[in-house]
């Protein structure tokens, strides 16, 4: 059996070293101005610095998750920056197609000392009446002229409202129209919604008419042409010309249509 007299002597002699080291390390510090002390902590900081890997994969998800964010905010930025652009397009060829149509209706008019309100068709109503932009809101009167780009009467206006009007049109059963050509010849002219029916009212000159026109003798605002009749078979009897016009050309929703009125003067 062995003695446990050995094991209690190599305690005691641990002991004693820790001792010894622990007084000869304060001693040490105390001489050094404490620059042992503040090595340790400085030791024991750096490695702390140190991250392990799992740290650093978590730092690289996270800084991956901050990046997908902002690349998906970017990315409707920009999305939302194309939509405004294509709505600026939109609106810059509106604005191009209507300085054309101003343009051409420019070219095409004697009258300048007129206002030309733009307008332009909004629907069809239950009776196949159409209705345009515009009404007592721009000073528009039952009566008044619509020309197209051309400066062509395509129509009057009925009955006006506030904010829209309703306009007869070549092809609406309601319209009836009075015009003078270049010899002064005056026309009444009605529509069965296909054919207009023109019939002279009274003929100063058995001339054929080439071209009728608006006339301030009927209220007109000005003297705009209506039609060109040179190239339809003109019936005189009796001294009263008749001639049927097929209508072809229709307006539509993208018709460039204008309204002329005086000027106001203030």
């Amino acid at each position: 059996m062995q003695s446990s007299q050995p094991v209690g002597i190599r305690k005691y002699i641990i002991y004693f070293l820790f001792l010894f080291l622990s007084g000869l390390l304060t001693v040490v510090d105390y001489f050094s101005n404490k620059s042992l002390s503040n090595y340790i902590p400085n030791q024991i900081n750096l490695i702390s610095s140190f991250q392990l890997p799992e740290t650093i994969l978590q730092n690289e998800l996270f800084n991956l998750s901050s990046n997908r964010a902002e690349i998906v905010a970017e990315n409707i930025r920009l999305k939302e920056e194309i939509i405004d652009l294509r709505l600026l397009y939109i609106e810059n060829q509106d604005l191009k197609d209507d300085i054309e149509s101003y343009d051409l209706l420019i070219k095409n008019i004697s009258d300048f000392e007129l206002t030309y309100y733009a307008t332009g068709l909004i629907l069809k109503n239950s009776t196949d009446e159409y209705l345009i932009a515009g009404g007592r809101d721009n000073n528009f009167e039952p009566g008044d002229l619509v020309v197209n780009e051309n400066g062509y009467i395509v129509g009057y206006l009925g009955e006006v409202f506030n904010d829209y009007s309703i306009l007869e049109s070549l092809d609406s059963t309601n319209f009836n129209f009075r015009a003078l050509d270049e010899n002064n010849n005056s026309f009444e002219i009605n529509s069965n919604g296909r054919e207009l029916i023109v019939n002279s009212i009274n003929m100063l000159t058995d001339t054929k008419a080439k071209t009728i026109y608006s006339d301030i003798t009927f209220g007109h605002v000005s003297k705009f042409p209506f039609l060109d009749l040179e190239t339809y078979e003109q019936k005189i009897t009796n001294n009263r010309l008749s001639i049927t016009v097929e209508i072809k050309e229709k307006l539509s929703f993208q018709s460039k249509l204008f309204i002329p009125k005086e000027k106001w003067n203030f």
